[in-house]
């Protein structure tokens, strides 16, 4: 191993372990978990089958913030207190912490970070390694991504990866697709939903359970003078506590920068802030928020899941366009978090497609499984020689997914046929969100 990824693997020790006591809690960085390799054996393909085409969704990389950190109300904040000498020591800390985090993240906000190429390459590499049958000719490649910078910039971190192995250089078709991609943007149902629906109050009760309003208050105190923090009403602490925990997790997927600004571990390792307790009740609400707005929630056909039928019939379509004699290899999309995890649920993957109206959201679903940072989709089309067959198989971040409602003695290569049947039966169920050209595809489809 060269000698800069010591230091960085270095960095990234000291911020997890040498910053802080507490033992944290599994899974707590929730959509900011980086993404690790996938140590498993894939079932061998039926006799004859072999692999002839991809259909391919991925979340963006490990990315920096989307916002500049001194526009974050917990900046604000900090530079009002400091500025009446009203920050406790715990305080002064973490005002030199924001600092530091703003020094790393100055002209680089809504792009991927150097983790987040590691781990498209990576990903794009082993779709190589993996299904070379499908590039053995000339490759012909389709990209859609959308308007943000940090999906552009992860589709080429992956397309590096890819063309490593190609034996000839890739004919590369780019284009943008918000409609197909950024579909929660599009919806005047889900944009209500998002304000006001009926998860709220399943947000909110988990919320009190928790006694979020004295964690603030307590996390408050411990930066501000009690004068200050008497200038804070609950909303001011809670958009404070959600800003330092947001840089909190963020770091995790900038080591590299902050070793390059020069940046010990401790001077961003805002984690050793909190207690265990605290770690574990931020990311339970975390995980809430998640799980209602993009996930099954309380219902796995509500409209934050039913969003997603446009992608899925624009899979079903690019399928159906290289079954009948259609020159793309690989249908390669960049996009996001909430485009991924109603995908996940719509298809019926079963670790993404369970709703609950317990408390207990965790047990069903969990955001470091479905949609970690480069989470992706992949059907991978298998087909028989001589014959018309084809199977499918379908991975969640590139480990064989089961689909509810398939049978399982087809598992994980599922007879094309009888998926498609199964998704075009939702689609005809679900009739939202597709643009007229869609629809009238949609109508002509049995």
């Amino acid at each position: 191993m060269k000698k800069p990824l010591i230091a960085v693997f270095a960095f990234l020790v000291g911020l997890t372990f040498g910053a802080s006591a507490q033992t944290l809690p599994p899974n707590f960085l929730g959509t900011k978990t980086l993404y690790k390799t996938p140590a498993v054996k894939y079932t061998p393909a039926p006799a004859g089958y072999k692999p002839v085409f991809i259909n391919h969704v991925g979340r963006h990389g490990a990315r920096h913030l989307t916002k500049e950190v001194n526009t974050a109300f917990a900046y604000a904040s900090l530079f009002k207190a400091d500025s009446a000498h009203a920050l406790t020591i715990k305080g002064q800390k973490l005002w030199q912490m924001v600092k530091a985090l703003d020094k790393v993240e100055k002209g680089n906000v809504k792009s991927i970070s150097a983790e987040g190429a590691t781990e498209l390459q990576g990903i794009g590499e082993r779709m190589y390694a993996k299904y070379s049958n499908v590039f053995s000719a000339n490759a012909n490649l389709s990209v859609g991504i959308t308007k943000e910078i940090r999906t552009k910039q992860s589709a080429e971190a992956f397309l590096s990866g890819l063309k490593k192995e190609l034996k000839t250089t890739p004919l590369v078709n780019e284009y943008n697709d918000d409609t197909d991609l950024r579909f929660y943007d599009f919806s005047p149902v889900y944009k209500q939903f998002e304000e006001d629906g009926e998860w709220v109050k399943y947000r909110d009760a988990i919320a009190r359970d928790e006694h979020i309003a004295q964690i603030n208050k307590t996390i408050a105190a411990r930066f501000f003078t009690p004068a200050f923090v008497n200038t804070l009403d609950e909303d001011a602490k809670d958009k404070l506590v959600n800003d330092i925990f947001g840089f909190a997790t963020i770091v995790y997927s900038l080591k590299e920068e902050a070793h390059k600004a020069g940046l010990q571990p401790a001077d961003v390792a805002f984690i050793s802030l909190f207690n265990t307790n605290e770690i574990k009740i931020l990311s339970k609400l975390d995980l809430a928020d998640d799980y209602y707005k993009k996930g099954p929630g309380i219902n796995n056909n509500g409209i934050q899941v039913r969003i997603a039928a446009p992608l899925l019939a624009n899979f079903i379509k690019t399928s159906d366009e290289f079954i009948k004699g259609g020159n793309i290899t690989a249908q390669l999309r960049f996009a996001h978090a909430e485009t991924i995890s109603p995908f996940a649920a719509l298809l019926g993957i079963s670790i993404a497609d369970k709703a609950t109206k317990t408390t207990n959201i965790g047990a069903v679903w969990q955001a470091s499984k479905v949609i970690p940072l480069s989470s992706n989709i992949q059907w991978v089309f298998y087909k028989k020689a001589n014959t018309d067959e084809y199977r499918v198989k379908i991975l969640l971040n590139e480990k064989e997914a089961h689909i509810t409602g398939m049978n399982a003695t087809d598992f994980p290569y599922y007879k094309w046929d009888k998926l498609r049947a199964l998704y075009i039966n939702k689609l005809h169920q679900l009739n939202v969100g597709m643009d007229d050209d869609m629809m009238a595809w949609l109508k002509g489809v049995k």
